[in-house]
């Protein structure tokens, strides 16, 4: 039925059946502020985004904190913390929100939405017992709420940002390097001690879109977890050199190329034996051919399926048709194969971790670890400015970006 009704939204949109409606009086309405926030009315193209001002008092939030609502006035939970946010990054999954395909955005929160993980900022307000205090310089991570000037944030979803970090850097890291840091935990790479587990002989690693945000905590992240041979795959040719700086030590670049032609390249740059893991987001285009490159023992991990959307800002009748054909040629990996093969494949959205939080706290400590001993480069960052939020989508949706878009509050530095 969600699907349905995010099928049924943008078909409207595309059509100019719904777009909405500019209210140039809310900023003076009794009752507003100075706060703001981007929401995504409903699904649809980038004309569904639009600013507004927050209710006086009040602050976005996630949904582990108050489901199906979109500002907070107050809450009975002990461990908030309020942060005025400085910079917000944007994600891919942003972009999933906007368009109605992302079910726990749909499931937990509902449109019009605040979308968001990734903050940075100050903080505002703190519960008692906290060690944060207010004033000091926060990055953490939020589900859903995180365009906005002012959130409300369990603790434990928060670390201090170190003194040489910017605000802006520290805001381009929660997402992907939570995300990367699990995503190597299940492959076989853990970074907790209390998730050890043998690497075995073979430690390669095949990592997509290797320049992207999460790709790039990826390519990093695995050589502090053991990996030996880390390659990675980028689209196109100039975003080779930036994968070489993260710590690949073979990139190879697909633009130009047919299928089995950089395919040939992946294996040489393993000498033709499998790997022990490959991370793949890309989705139909490459998940097969993912599977059949592992080795003995091999694991593929999956946390997106970009190539299954259509570029397009807005969903056309067309687009669903190209979707819909995408959907029905995604593998359909057999048990007793993989048995057989001695292979696996794993998927996880951390969109729906509300309940781990000694999981996620452990993660967050182990990066703020490495962060604190400059053990990993910080991602390349683009700046935006908050009215360019629009546009911030179009450019993450082209695949033409390298490293993370952040945009800035212009408040709270």
């Amino acid at each position: 039925m969600n699907q349905v009704k995010a099928v049924a939204s943008t078909l409207c949109d595309w059509a100019g059946l719904s777009r909405p409606q500019e209210d140039d009086a809310i900023g003076s309405r009794p009752g507003f502020g100075e706060e703001r926030a981007v929401e995504i009315v409903q699904p649809g193209g980038t004309a569904q985004i639009r600013t507004l001002k927050i209710p006086e008092g009040a602050t976005t939030t996630g949904y582990n904190v108050a489901r199906r609502t979109k500002h907070l006035r107050g809450s009975e939970r002990d461990d908030l913390v309020e942060v005025g946010v400085s910079h917000f990054a944007i994600n891919f999954a942003d972009v999933c929100i906007r368009l109605g395909l992302y079910e726990s955005a749909i499931r937990n929160v509902g449109y019009p939405i605040v979308p968001g993980f990734d903050i940075a900022g100050v903080v505002t307000k703190v519960p008692d017992n906290c060690d944060l205090k207010v004033g000091d310089r926060v990055f953490g991570a939020t589900l859903f709420g995180g365009y906005s000037t002012k959130v409300s944030v369990p603790k434990n979803q928060l670390r201090e940002v170190p003194q040489y970090v910017t605000s802006e850097q520290a805001a381009a890291l929660p997402a992907v390097s939570l995300t990367a840091l699990h995503a190597l935990t299940i492959a076989g790479f853990p970074a907790l001690s209390k998730c050890s587990i043998p690497l075995g002989k073979n430690k390669s690693v095949l990592v997509h879109s290797a320049s992207g945000g999460v790709g790039g905590m990826l390519v990093q992240f695995a050589k502090l977890c053991g990996a030996e041979n880390v390659v990675g795959v980028v689209g196109r040719k100039n975003k080779t050199e930036y994968a070489i700086s993260l710590g690949c030590d073979a990139v190879v670049y697909k633009e130009g190329k047919s299928k089995g032609e950089w395919w040939k390249e992946v294996e040489e740059a393993n000498r033709g034996v499998g790997y022990k893991a490959i991370f793949d987001a890309n989705g139909v285009e490459t998940l097969q051919a993912s599977y059949e490159h592992l080795d003995l023992c091999g694991r593929l991990v999956v946390y997106g399926f970009h190539t299954n959307l259509d570029n397009g800002t807005s969903l056309s009748p067309l687009s669903w048709i190209r979707m819909i054909i995408g959907f029905l040629k995604m593998p359909r990996f057999d048990a007793m194969q993989m048995t057989l093969d001695s292979r696996a494949v794993l998927g996880f959205n951390l969109s729906f971790f509300e309940n781990e939080t000694e999981l996620i706290g452990d993660y967050f400590n182990t990066i703020t670890t490495w962060l604190s001993a400059k053990k990993f480069q910080l991602p390349k960052v683009n700046l935006y400015e908050m009215d360019e939020v629009a546009l911030t989508h179009e450019l993450i949706q082209s695949g033409k970006s390298i490293g993370k878009i952040v945009v800035r509050t212009n408040k709270n530095e």
